[in-house]
């Protein structure tokens, strides 16, 4: 089983960025779990996270090493979160989603649709095995839960049961079953 892990991601700068500012950035990486933020007195600040992934880090390096062991444990039956948090524009859709959770390529394509082609292709080997797969998407901004799956549903309600764990009410569940 996982356990938590943090990380920090960074992703490269746009064009307006680039326009505006040139290529200088305030984030040096140093190694896989070490970068140095530049502060506004330009003094260099060390911080250390389980694992750094710096702006040439691409969506299948970041799903293999900090989702797959998630996936793994959600085939065995172990519930997995993976929660993105950060200031608008810095790149939480782009690592969950990708350019377009429909549109983009194999080498762009985010966490999300790798997470269901890994959940795939682990069980379709256990032909021993009946496999039921739930799937909730929820945002929380500005302090409410939003359903990624039914943006109606804006003001979700989470819940604690003794029996259940935490539920978050009225959350739209994608729940394909197969049968192996």
């Amino acid at each position: 089983m996982s356990n938590i892990t943090v990380c920090a991601r960074f992703r490269p700068l746009s064009s307006k960025e680039r326009r505006d500012h040139g290529d200088s950035v305030c984030i040096r990486c140093i190694d896989t779990e070490t970068f140095i933020l530049k502060d506004e007195k330009e003094e260099d600040v060390m911080f250390s996270f389980d694992r750094v992934f710096c702006e040439k880090s691409d969506q299948a390096e970041v799903y293999e090493i900090l989702v797959l062991p998630i996936v793994r444990d959600a085939v065995n039956g172990i519930n997995g979160t993976i929660i993105t948090y950060g200031q608008t524009g810095a790149g939480k859709t782009y690592s969950i989603e990708g350019p377009g959770i429909l549109e983009c390529g194999e080498q762009k394509k985010g966490i999300l649709p790798r997470v269901v082609d890994g959940i795939f292709e682990h069980i379709k080997h256990d032909k021993m095995a009946k496999y039921s797969i739930k799937l909730s998407m929820v945002e929380i901004y500005v302090e409410k839960v939003r359903d990624l799956f039914d943006l109606s549903k804006d003001n979700i309600q989470i819940k604690e049961s003794k029996i259940q764990g935490i539920l978050l009410s009225g959350a739209t569940e994608a729940r394909p079953i197969f049968f192996l």
